[in-house]
């Protein structure tokens, strides 16, 4: 500003530039302070659409609803699975996702529920909720705290809602794998808190508690939870690297067992150009199983006892692999991710304590002014760690889009693809589900659902 300015222009340009930076603490992204490639465990990616954080936003709509392939956990007369073939119905669908930032502080959301009705067979009514809640709240320069909250109902392994629970990294279900098209109840919550005593080294510690419930008596329920802690590096401008350590316990109340697990992993993330983010991690978890196991008798100790079988407590103990690689290319307006995992998991309700696997893409696109469109597919399987239990599988696929019609006002549709086997008994299921409808979202970029 130079020397002649007016001392009203002063106080001015002085109020802008005030104006300006308070704006810019407000949009502060807290979701990378530990460094390149290294999400926080508070808001994360929760509330993201095609990559980027956007505003908060509500959304509700109306469709109709195919599915294919529906397997309760029910048998028939003759002893064999009971197979619904197809359920046509109506589907009332409610949402709301985005990120809302503070000077200090970032909420993320994620909600998705529907409610079914099939006049065909309305016995297989009901909903489907997940919600995702993360918050990340910079104290101070050197103590930032993380807080996150999962939780869900479904009783469709196929569709919009388990799509929504099996894209969260984070998710402690994985609908992909689950035996049976049966009610699960899910809840997980975390916190984290971080320690940043220089601006290139952070410590994180924490922990989280989970539970699931089925309604099926046929399937185990979980409760479980994890202690953690974990040391980020930045190494240069855009590199990261770290080491991390989390103890897991796993307890099964309806079946006699437990699993405690110990994961070492070393991390590395880094930027490449202005586009792409790599995030590595590498390492062993150790898994230490108690479980039940079916023991035949030799003929005279059947005789003497009347039985032929006993239950017998069953200890093992293995050192497994574990890893997670994940590569993002975002675009303008695109974001394309590719990721792999390997680790325990809390099984699916037959399998206990189990090795996980997955691998994963997904590329969503938003337009300027009217278009979304998603595609994703994947693979999943897990393999117990103490049962004689076969792999379980599964492959997966979908795609959605959504078009404004009027203001307002858009075209919703959503195509999904599960085929799962279990190679114990050969049993295979490919099932389907469509929607086609109009959804209703005030706002001045399109609606992104996928």
């Amino acid at each position: 500003m130079h020397i002649g300015s007016t001392p009203g222009a002063k106080y001015k340009f002085l109020a802008l530039v005030l104006a300006t930076v308070l704006h810019a603490s407000a949009q502060t992204n807290l979701t990378g302070y530990q460094g390149p490639g290294v999400v926080s465990p508070g808001v994360g990616n929760i509330g993201t659409r095609s990559g980027e954080q956007v505003n908060l936003r509500v959304w509700g709509g109306i469709s109709g609803i195919y599915n294919t392939a529906t397997e309760p956990a029910a048998t028939d007369s003759n002893g064999q699975l009971i197979t619904v073939p197809g359920l046509y119905g109506v589907q009332a669908n409610l949402g709301a996702y985005g990120v809302h930032s503070w000077r200090r502080a970032q909420l993320g959301l994620n909600y998705v529920g529907a409610l079914r009705h099939y006049p065909n067979n309305s016995f297989y009514d009901g909903s489907d909720q997940n919600l995702s809640l993360g918050y990340t709240f910079q104290k101070s320069r050197q103590w930032v705290f993380n807080l996150r909250q999962s939780a869900g109902t479904y009783s469709y392994n196929t569709g919009a809602v388990a799509t929504s629970i099996a894209s969260d990294p984070n998710s402690i279900v994985t609908p992909n794998l689950a035996p049976f098209d049966t009610r699960t109840y899910f809840l997980n919550s975390s916190v984290f808190i971080s320690w940043v005593p220089t601006p290139r080294t952070s410590y994180t510690f924490g922990g989280s508690g989970s539970k699931i419930t089925y309604r099926s008596n046929a399937l185990s329920d979980m409760n479980g939870y994890t202690a953690s802690g974990s040391v980020n590096h930045i190494a240069t401008r855009n590199t990261s690297v770290g080491v991390s350590y989390v103890h897991t316990h796993y307890g099964f109340p309806n079946f006699f067992g437990s699993s405690d697990i110990n994961t070492f992993e070393g991390t590395f993330g880094a930027t490449i150009g202005r586009v792409w983010t790599f995030s590595l991690r590498g390492g062993v978890f150790i898994a230490e199983s108690l479980e039940l196991q079916a023991v035949t008798l030799d003929p005279a100790l059947a005789a003497l006892f009347r039985r032929k079988v006993v239950l017998v407590p069953l200890y093992i103990k293995s050192t497994n692999p574990s890893g997670f690689a994940a590569l993002t290319r975002q675009f303008r307006r695109a974001n394309l991710s590719v990721q792999y995992e390997r680790g325990a998991s809390p099984g699916n309700g037959v399998y206990l304590a189990s090795r996980s696997e997955s691998g994963t893409a997904r590329l969503s696109y938003t337009a300027i002014r009217k278009l979304n469109f998603g595609i994703d597919g994947g693979y999943y399987s897990l393999s117990s760690l103490g049962q004689n239990l076969q792999k379980d599988w599964a492959f997966t696929g979908g795609s959605g889009l959504t078009y404004e019609l009027v203001r307002t006002v858009y075209l919703t549709a959503r195509y999904d693809n599960r085929h799962q086997a279990f190679d114990l008994g050969g049993h295979k299921q490919n099932a389907h589900s469509v929607t086609f409808g109009i959804g209703f979202s005030p706002g001045n970029i399109p609606l992104s659902l996928w």
